[in-house]
């Protein structure tokens, strides 16, 4: 190093916390935050053994590289959740040290990040993304690490070539722990520079040693390595760094900032869900926390089989909570770090009805905008209680490859019989999004909705039924998706609750109103499995005695023998037929029946768009009536509601009535 760069490098380790006799842990040169709602949040996590009563916190904050209203702003939470220190960044080229006293508060603490704000115009309007880098690192005897997810292409981790005049050779120090089977990491390089290379080693032993290259800009790389001894700490490293980079772990990995973390090798404890049902397994969704590590947020999914395996810290108690959608009560039970196995048995609250199936169409993965990998995506719907997931990730013109590459990357999550994997694509415009089911299309985003409808209802035929549905009408991002729908008289499924209510569900009344046989569906739209559980908004469909096919659902959502749902099952039938079939007559018998997780407060029968019926209920989860109805309208559909509450916790689709 000369000149500057040589000041720089001096600059870094002369601080008031430093001195070269004491523990030190620092991230490469150099992190980065900025405006985007993609880049604007980063997470580092400290751990603060039971001795240690004091540490320094430093922040080499450059200078941003253009104007801001507001600068980055880092604030320090102990393990329960309580803010201990918050500043703002800006200092050009300078430490910022701030001394942490523990007071006892052993475990993970975590350090969140904001990006800086842009000026606004007189019109209130931002026109340049604002950007910070740094560098963050501890003194004295503390880990400082991150917990990278997958994600790489809309969200997470970003990384510059240095800044600051420090080294060009990025280090990170994996904990893999034993029974660990298979460790994926994913790359993202906004430029294709083939002088960046990537070694990983394990004690010992050079894992993988490659260029980057032969994938255009913005393109995901992935390294997977699979075998019986991976078990260590790794080293990852990142030479010759140039631009910027993301990188991301599929697994739940630590990425530490030194050679030799204090934190102690995590435990494997096995696991296993069942239910009285399924006794041999069920998968289920597991949250797992503790006092000392909460702030990490760890949840996993025991697979298939209802296996899995936790890797706890010694002597911590931990509390973990196991789950399966709505139709199972949530368990919690407390756990140590132990050898032998854990039996969590889970209760099952709502009995589903013989023939009905539910699902999610609407997910996406880190081959676009998504947080977890395609098959992270599929076994978590198979543990949140669905028989399907349709992966749809944003593709049109080109970017179908990225959507393919998707489908096939889920595909080892089918289940013959038990659950489905369902290829799908969100066909993503300016003006409306489009979910195709069952199918792709490769048209470009100038392609009109109705053009789009044509297509789909072109390439649906009865060996390989495709279908779509336009999403979240009402949502600000597709301005134009509502009165592009109110233009449509062949528009096959309509998404509800996943924008504004209830003016998205009086779009499709007006549809319904105008005579166009346009079916409800809604899904979850998750980006993260995590924070967003796959599920939570679920379609059903009836298929009675026909086996779980991509066909025979796909079929299903098109013909209407279907609800939706937060958390309810309603059932519906006129003269003893179901949701999307004709009835014809002066008058009907009507059957409602409603089984609830959560409490119902009114029970409605809504005809051509206004309350026909209305039961009261006092916050009751199941419901039972037969009433009969003169047939003096163009359809008939139910709702369970809670109230206030503008979205219904289940909604039937339409009976249609021949006049």
């Amino acid at each position: 190093m000369r000149g500057s760069g040589f000041l720089a490098f001096l600059t870094l380790f002369s601080t008031v916390g430093g001195g070269f006799g004491q523990r030190v842990c620092q991230t490469p040169d150099c992190l980065m935050v900025d405006s985007t709602s993609s880049g604007r949040a980063l997470t580092l996590f400290i751990f603060v053994p039971k001795q240690t009563e004091r540490f320094y916190l430093e922040v080499f904050d450059g200078q941003d590289d253009s104007p801001v209203s507001e600068p980055t702003t880092f604030v320090l939470f102990d393990p329960a959740g309580e803010e201990v220190l918050k500043w703002k960044g800006g200092v050009s080229r300078g430490w910022q040290a701030q001394t942490v006293t523990t007071d006892g508060r052993w475990g993970v603490w975590r350090l969140s990040v904001t990006g800086p704000q842009p000026p606004k115009d007189q019109k209130g309007a931002v026109r340049e993304i604002a950007r910070n880098f740094f560098i963050v690192r501890t003194v004295g005897a503390v880990d400082l690490y991150l917990k990278p997810e997958s994600v790489v292409l809309a969200r997470g981790l970003r990384i510059s070539q240095p800044r600051f005049g420090t080294s060009e050779v990025h280090q990170w120090f994996l904990q893999v722990p034993r029974f660990t089977f298979r460790v994926r990491i994913n790359f993202l390089r906004q430029r294709p520079d083939e002088s960046t290379q990537l070694t990983v080693q394990a004690p010992n032993r050079i894992l993988f040693r490659s260029r980057w290259g032969g994938l255009g800009k913005g393109s995901l790389e992935f390294l997977e390595i699979r075998g019986s001894r991976l078990a260590g700490l790794w080293q990852l490293t990142i030479s010759d760094v140039k631009g910027i980079y993301s990188f991301g772990c599929e697994q739940d990995l630590r990425f530490f900032c030194h050679p030799s973390p204090l934190m102690p090798e995590p435990v494997p404890v096995p696991i296993m869900t069942h239910s009285a049902d399924d006794p041999q397994g069920l998968p289920a969704r597991l949250e797992i926390t503790s006092d000392q590590t909460a702030q990490e947020n760890h949840i996993e999914f025991t697979d298939l089989w209802g296996r899995g395996v936790l890797y706890l810290l010694p002597s911590v108690r931990y509390r973990v909570t196991a789950s399966r959608g709505f139709e199972y009560d949530r368990t919690t039970s407390e756990v140590a770090a132990q050898t032998s196995p854990v039996s969590v048995q889970l209760r099952r609250i709502i009995d589903r009805p013989t023939g009905w199936y539910c699902g999610d169409n609407h997910c996406h993965t880190v081959y676009s905008d998504g947080n977890d990998t395609p098959i992270q995506m599929a076994r978590a719907g198979f543990a949140e209680g669905l028989d399907w997931v349709t992966i749809t990730d944003h593709g049109v013109g080109p970017l179908i490859q990225q959507v393919l590459t998707a489908h096939l990357e889920a595909l080892p999550g089918n289940l013959s019989g038990r659950f489905l994997i369902i290829p799908g694509e969100e066909f993503t415009t300016p003006l409306y999004h489009a979910n195709i089911i069952n199918g792709t299309v490769l048209d470009m985003p100038t392609t009109p909705l109705r053009t789009l409808v044509d297509r789909v209802l072109a390439i649906d035929s009865p060996e390989r039924p495709v279908t779509l549905k336009l999403n979240h009408p009402r949502w600000s991002g597709t301005p134009k998706a509502s009165e592009l729908a109110l233009e449509l008289e062949k528009l096959p499924l309509i998404e509800l609750w996943n924008s504004p209510e209830p003016e998205t569900t009086q779009v499709w009344w007006e549809l319904l109103n105008r005579g166009v046989r346009v079916l409800a569906e809604t899904s979850t739209d998750s980006h993260n499995r995590k924070a967003s559980p796959l599920g939570a908004r679920r379609t059903y469909v009836f298929l009675g005695d026909k086996p779980l096919t991509a066909a025979n659902v796909v079929r299903a959502l098109r013909d209407g023998p279907s609800f939706l749902s937060r958390g309810a099952l309603l059932l519906l039938t006129v003269n003893g037929r179901p949701p999307g079939a004709t009835v014809s007559g002066n008058s009907a018998h009507v059957s409602i029946e409603m089984i609830s997780a959560r409490p119902v407060t009114t029970v409605r029968l809504i005809a051509d768009g206004k309350v026909l019926q209305s039961f009261d209920l006092a916050e009751e989860t199941r419901f039972k009536k037969q009433v009969t109805i003169s047939l003096n309208f163009r359809w008939i559909l139910a709702q369970a509601l809670w109230k206030g509450d503008p979205v219904p916790l289940a909604m039937t689709n339409p009976i249609f009535v021949e006049r």
